[in-house]
């Protein structure tokens, strides 16, 4: 078995720009509601799954998204934002606002292969980060596994430091 390296993200949400690209117009942004659910399993599931870096920790990663969606989510601690292309959530990410956690977005930006290098993830990204802000946070942090195409593409913008882990804080 190979062990995982991973990444801590930070941002400085004092310092977060106020405009990022606009959301094309056939998407729609929206809070999830518990009766989501199930749609945003599957786009975190589908999104973790065509991602080559996750495939040793797919299963850890699946259940941990199933208990933050089944779990977490109805008891109010994380919300999730989703952008949708008609009934469709094609991305989403979890928002936890306690400002003692290891991650703010405890299961990172997910977006379904098929409309990633659309801006998505990043418009995902500022707005879960934008609500941080609004919620009174002075900083955010992502914990991801080292390789990602995110890691090297999404996470650093909006002046992020990134701090390479031993291992995973509880």
């Amino acid at each position: 078995m190979r062990l995982s390296t991973w990444v801590q993200y930070t941002w400085n949400l004092k310092t977060l720009p106020t405009e990022t690209a606009k959301l094309a117009s056939r998407y729609t942004m929206e809070s999830a509601t518990l009766d989501d659910r199930n749609l945003l399993l599957a786009a975190v599931s589908r999104s973790l799954s065509m991602e080559p870096a996750w495939s040793d920790d797919l299963a850890a990663r699946v259940k941990l998204s199933e208990e933050i969606i089944n779990t977490a989510f109805p008891a109010g601690e994380v919300s999730f934002v989703a952008v949708k292309h008609g009934a469709r959530i094609i991305g989403t990410a979890a928002i936890r606002d306690a400002g003692d956690k290891v991650s703010n977005l405890p299961l990172g930006v997910c977006v379904l292969n098929e409309y990633r290098c659309r801006g998505l993830g990043t418009f995902l990204l500022h707005e879960s980060l934008r609500r941080l802000k609004e919620r009174g946070l002075e900083q955010a942090r992502l914990m991801t596994k080292k390789g990602l195409n995110a890691d090297r593409f999404l996470y650093p913008k909006f002046g992020s430091t990134r701090l390479v882990l031993d291992s995973v804080p509880a």
